[in-house]
């Protein structure tokens, strides 16, 4: 039986998304390399009942027993990583793993599912479109394999997350991405006083305490040392706080997101904001040197200058808790190797290939048990001896459980665009909206937009 992606799977728009997020090589211990749908066919019946049994007895087959081949797709090659880590306690199953970066990837899936020809057995998404994808009954509905059991000690977001808009399991998120707050411990010493992360977190409970640091710092320094990058990044530390702006196809912009642009306003006109473009090379060298206080990144990270700074590094928990670069590992409906799919998704979902994601690959873990087992004595020396993983798990536990859809991560991006360059051009906070407004109408026709 052959099936078609639903529309919004046609759009013009998906053929023409950027990747963003994850990186690809790992260089510190918490870099990476950095949710029914219709029908199966009646062909795939057998290998969906055998990856049901595969998926709930695991644990009493023999690995080496397990053979066979499949085929996985991916736009990041730390999924070299997974499959490795897999061929260790399963030798006898050949992953064929392609990887294709840049913008190319998201064609070549979305091609290869509309067309039906060569379509991987196991693919990968990434987090800024995954969703646009999720609904089509061409991926498969997880709860074959026991999927709700398996994830039963993730964080809520993370389960959240793994769903399709009728609330089921879609894809499989192994890892998290935490935000947090990354600074230099011997340039907090010296302009705020401490470097200890707890206690950079308790004097940083807003945006007003924000900048009132900021502008006492830069007053202190004569002007050589100011605290905050830029004002698009505390879109990034607030927006999974609120309510998604469109949510059941409509547009609400609650008092939460004007009360953002009010706070962007004041950092913009104060001497706490650095205004350096995030991720460019001013940027990066500012905050390596010490002249900038904070980066807002999540857990991969691959800006810091590990030569200079190793064991300098310290992360605090952002008074609003946030995650970015997730990836969804999906299964294709009609893959005849459905039941050696159960088998490696029931492996990365594991608390031993979570542990050993960690210890080995230096990715957080998506399960909350892992990560707290993981932190009891934890201590990271890059970053100065901090347990890391206390941290994370405090922003991942703080980080609301709303399940996404194609319009959550898109629309925070644009309202952080339109607000940062509304701010710039001086437009109060109804010019900015009604730009959003119209931005968000040429993009999404579909959403009601009163």
């Amino acid at each position: 039986m052959k099936k078609k992606l639903l529309s919004v799977l046609l759009s013009a728009t998906m053929l023409a998304g950027v990747l963003a997020g994850c990186g690809s090589s790992a260089q510190t211990e918490n870099t990476s390399s950095n949710a029914e749908s219709a029908p199966a066919a009646e062909s795939t019946a057998a290998s969906e009942a055998a990856a049901e049994t595969t998926a709930e007895s695991a644990a009493e087959v023999d690995p080496a027993s397990v053979t066979g081949e499949f085929t996985y797709w991916t736009y990041t090659d730390s999924a070299n990583n997974l499959v490795s880590a897999f061929n260790e306690v399963y030798p006898n199953v050949k992953i064929d793993l392609q990887v294709f970066g840049g913008d190319e990837y998201k064609t070549k899936i979305l091609t290869a599912l509309q067309s039906g020809d060569n379509v991987p057995d196991v693919f990968d998404l990434e987090e800024n479109y995954m969703y646009e994808f999720l609904d089509s009954d061409l991926i498969a509905d997880l709860s074959y394999m026991n999927i709700e059991e398996l994830t039963k000690d993730f964080y809520d977001f993370q389960t959240a997350g793994m769903k399709d808009s009728n609330g089921k399991f879609k894809a499989l998120c192994f890892q998290s991405s935490p935000v947090g707050f990354w600074y230099l411990r011997d340039a907090c010493e010296e302009w705020l006083g401490t470097s200890d992360p707890d206690e950079i977190s308790a004097m940083l409970t807003d945006w007003d305490t924000v900048i009132a640091k900021g502008e006492e710092i830069y007053e202190k320094s004569n002007g050589t040392v100011q605290l905050w990058p830029n004002i698009t990044e505390m879109v990034k530390v607030d927006a999974f706080s609120f309510d998604p702006l469109v949510r059941d196809g409509k547009l609400e912009i609650t008092d939460d997101w004007t009360g953002l642009i009010d706070n962007m306003r004041t950092m913009f006109g104060s001497k706490a904001n650095a205004e350096l473009g995030s991720w460019g090379s001013e940027w990066a060298a500012a905050w390596n040197e010490g002249t900038l206080l904070f980066r807002v990144m999540p857990s991969w990270d691959f800006f810091t200058d590990w030569d200079a700074n190793k064991g300098n590094v310290g992360i605090a928990t952002p008074f609003n808790a946030s995650y970015e670069g997730v990836t969804g590992t999906c299964v294709y409906n009609d893959s005849e190797k459905k039941d050696l799919a159960a088998t490696f998704l029931t492996y990365i979902a594991s608390d031993d290939f979570q542990k050993l994601n960690m210890e080995q690959y230096n990715q957080v873990p998506a399960s909350k048990k892992v990560c707290d087992e993981l932190a009891e004595g934890f201590s990271s020396e890059d970053f100065g001896g901090q347990n890391l993983l206390k941290t994370y798990s405090e922003i991942c536990d703080k980080i609301v459980g709303i399940t996404p859809d194609k319009y959550t991560r898109a629309t925070q991006n644009l309202f952080q665009k339109v607000a940062t360059d509304g701010i710039k051009a001086g437009l109060d906070n109804d010019g900015i909206i009604e730009e959003f407004k119209k931005q968000l109408r040429d993009q999404y026709p579909e959403v009601t937009i009163e």
